[in-house]
């Protein structure tokens, strides 16, 4: 018994002193369970890709449409109103100067040939050189209205009239003829005045600036000026546009117009017309 016993405990401690080797290789050597194959997972669809955001606009055009919808928000002032005026009637036109010959007429002969250096009013003007120390030229066969006669008021159409003469004559070079008297009595030359094949005294009638008035002896163009102004009147120019009151301010030159002419209020008008049709063209006239 004691040996049994001894080798039970040697047997025990052998055993328990022998590596886990044995008792693992046990265990590999047993086969393993397959686990079973998993099914294949369905797929599911791919979800549908969002466009992508539209890219923000430049700042530059964000701040210029927040201007104008500030604009269209604010309330739209009221356009200022109208004043409430009287039509006022138009002005008459003034006579279009005409173009500026450098000669007053090719290959016609006249009495002299001067240049214009000054007018002194429609119907007046001062020439260079002088002709025998007389540098004053009086347009003879017309009558313009007033402007410079210290005794007269300026007559209507009158600055019109010498503004129009201005832009016509001035710095011009003019042809001269004369008629029966060469001087009047206030030592003026009296002439008719060309300038580019046109005579500016029937020029003057033509714009309706200046009335015929025929002195004798000189009225060789009397028959000229008065169709001239036959056809200013039938126009209604200058001043044959004038309302009555205007035209009763002018000289009457038996024209049917000016003072003491029918409807204007003083002498009558035959007396003054037979007056006037007789007297000398005045110093300022």
């Amino acid at each position: 018994r004691f040996l049994l016993i001894l080798m039970l405990a040697v047997g025990l401690a052998l055993a328990a002193c022998a590596p886990p080797e044995a008792s693992e290789a046990g265990s590999e050597n047993k086969p393993k369970a397959e686990k079973p194959a998993e099914e294949p997972k369905e797929q599911k669809p791919a979800k549908e890709q969002k466009p992508a955001k539209e890219q923000s606009k430049p700042e530059s055009d964000t701040s210029s449409e927040k201007k104008e919808r500030f604009k269209e928000s604010a309330p739209k002032e009221p356009a200022p109103k109208e004043p409430n005026h009287k039509p006022q009637p138009k002005p008459k036109p003034k006579p279009k100067p005409r173009p500026k010959p450098s000669v007053p007429t090719a290959g016609r002969q006249y009495d002299a040939t001067v240049t214009v250096s000054y007018v002194t009013d429609g119907d007046t003007v001062e020439i260079s050189p002088a002709i025998n120390g007389i540098e004053d030229v009086r347009l003879i066969g017309i009558d313009t209205p007033e402007t410079v006669d210290p005794s007269e008021e300026v007559e209507p159409l009158g600055p019109e009239a010498s503004s129009f003469a201005d832009d016509e004559l001035t710095g011009q070079k003019v042809g001269l003829e004369f008629d029966v008297e060469r001087v009047d009595q206030y030592g003026r030359l009296l002439a008719y005045v060309h300038l580019g094949g046109e005579m500016f005294n029937e020029v003057l009638v033509e714009e309706g600036l200046a009335q015929a008035y025929p002195y004798e002896p000189n009225t060789r163009y009397e028959a000229r000026f008065a169709a001239a102004q036959q056809q200013a009147r039938a126009a209604a120019l200058g001043i044959w546009g004038l309302t009555l009151a205007q035209q009763c301010q002018l000289a009457n030159r038996g024209n049917g117009i000016g003072e003491g002419s029918p409807g204007c209020s003083g002498a009558s008008a035959s007396a003054s017309a037979s007056a006037s049709a007789s007297a000398s063209p005045s110093a300022g006239s």
